[in-house]
């Protein structure tokens, strides 16, 4: 099936003139905007990735790692579940019923490229979460008492230790990210603008135009961003794994 994506986006005119040609990806049924929308899904997934692993992995040390504020830590975690029970249609038409309301502050994001970022960091959170947590599980729970008991700040154990020893899994949340906020369609298609249009819904709307083998090169350029990106993560995860996770080896 994905073959046959590829191949539909290199022929003239599926299936009656197999001849092949590139010019589908220059996207004319978007009027010139396509690369404009792979540029815009470039940008978006890479911010959910980078703030979204941050944010989803200190928040997780802090509910795993941390033992003051108890109930606070429960209530954290259940919300960090929730997600997980949304679908993706549901979450979307939430933001827009909150965020396109006229006499809330935040009005000013709805349509830019922010409310996609935060929308998308929301929709997977659950999964990295879990794995997170799952990590922090693995490690010794005397480091963050050692370090107390140096008088070590709690930063900077989390800093020089937990973080770096956690670093698989850290990486793995964020191409986790990264591909699914390329590939998500269900709840940014109600919040994207005139000029944050992503290539995920360029993709219907190329479909809905009857350029199909203009939607398949689209389907494509995301299929190869998306392998571009887990070799490098594979390279990095590789590397990080020979040099400083040997004690995992052994």
């Amino acid at each position: 099936m994905i073959g046959t994506a590829v191949y539909a986006s290199l022929i003239q005119f599926w299936p009656y003139n197999l001849s092949y040609t590139l010019r589908h990806y220059q996207f004319d049924g978007l009027g010139g905007s396509g690369w404009e929308s792979w540029f815009n899904s470039l940008k978006m997934a890479s911010s959910v990735a980078v703030i979204g692993t941050l944010v989803i992995f200190t928040v997780a040390w802090m509910v795993e790692k941390t033992k003051e504020f108890g109930l606070l830590r429960q209530w954290v975690h259940l919300f960090a579940i929730l997600p997980m029970a949304v679908p993706g249609m549901v979450l979307g038409l939430a933001y827009i019923f909150f965020f396109n309301h006229p006499s809330n502050p935040l009005n000013i994001l709805y349509g830019t490229l922010a409310i996609l970022v935060l929308n998308t960091l929301v929709h997977f959170y659950t999964v990295c979460h879990l794995t997170s947590m799952t990590a922090l599980k693995q490690l010794d729970p005397e480091f963050e008492a050692v370090g107390a008991s140096l008088k070590v700040p709690f930063w900077r154990t989390y800093l020089r230790v937990t973080l770096p020893t956690s670093l698989p899994a850290v990486l793995d949340i964020s191409v986790y990210l990264f591909v699914n906020a390329m590939t998500t369609v269900s709840a940014v298609i109600f919040l994207y603008g005139p000029d944050t249009r992503l290539a995920s819904v360029a993709v219907l709307h190329l479909d809905e135009a009857g350029y199909f083998a203009s939607a398949a090169a689209m389907s494509v350029l995301i299929l190869l961003t998306s392998v571009v990106v887990k070799i490098l993560h594979a390279m990095c995860t590789h590397l990080i794994l020979k040099r400083s996770q040997i004690w995992r080896q052994r």
